[in-house]
């Protein structure tokens, strides 16, 4: 049988099959997923880190230097998340996910997470980056369901693929984001979110004044306006 016939009839299985698929908020390790399964179903909050301007690094860096900044990129993005029971998904090559597998109680994990980074990235490691101009990053949030799937002889979970409205609301959401508004997030995780991570205290003439952490800003999902949250706030590694 030939390449083009061998395609035609994995293309008719597949067709002809129903995609089934197990409901799961641990995928740490990928092996312990059904090997029957042809994929998993999680409620998760995702974090959609952007690499801002991939193309303007390769044109003033070159090749070797844009893939030593993703990599670095990635072990921030990790070393970070994995104290949360989050993990890294390489998603694109200017992009990476961090799903935190759960319910609302995600939420709060995720947006300190992101705050943790932007920190990470723009102040305690600037000097490691350096060595790299023009580097611009975002981050987008929000919660949903997503449906992953992968090759069953792969047990490696960042080489699964995901599939979710949220996912791509968090995409949208970035492209809103700039320095040195460097996280945005979804008006249903903002109302969601403890207070003190919405609100935060500074001395204004002498007094201590409680402030709004977020800026509300305007944009269009899927021809709708909707509205999203963009805060420069930080949290310090040191606090960790």
């Amino acid at each position: 049988m030939g390449w083009k016939e061998t395609l035609a009839d994995k293309l008719s299985t597949y067709a002809d099959s129903e995609f089934d698929y197990i409901e799961t908020n641990n995928i740490s390790d990928a092996s312990k997923i059904d090997l029957g399964c042809t994929g998993i179903y999680i409620e998760a909050t995702t974090i959609y880190f952007e690499i801002k301007n991939i193309t303007h690094l390769l044109r003033e860096n070159g090749r070797r230097k844009t893939a030593q900044a993703y990599t670095m990129f990635k072990e921030v993005l990790t070393a970070i998340s994995e104290q949360n029971e989050g993990f890294v998904n390489c998603f694109s090559p200017n992009a990476f996910l961090v799903i935190y597998p759960g319910k609302e109680e995600t939420l709060k994990r995720a947006t300190e997470d992101a705050m943790r980074i932007a920190s990470a990235i723009s102040e305690k490691y600037k000097t490691q980056f350096s060595f790299i101009t023009g580097l611009e990053f975002a981050m987008g949030i929000d919660h949903g369901h997503l449906m992953g799937s992968k090759n069953l002889e792969d047990n490696n979970n960042e080489r699964i693929t995901w599939f979710g409205t949220s996912l791509y609301k968090a995409m949208r959401i970035s492209k809103e984001c700039a320095r040195p508004f460097y996280i945005g997030i979804s008006g249903s995780v903002y109302h969601n979110l403890p207070d003190e991570l919405r609100t935060t205290t500074r001395r204004i003439l002498g007094i201590r004044k409680s402030i709004e952490m977020w800026t509300k800003v305007t944009y269009q999902y899927e021809n709708v306006k909707k509205h999203l949250y963009q805060t420069n706030h930080k949290i310090s590694l040191d606090e960790a």
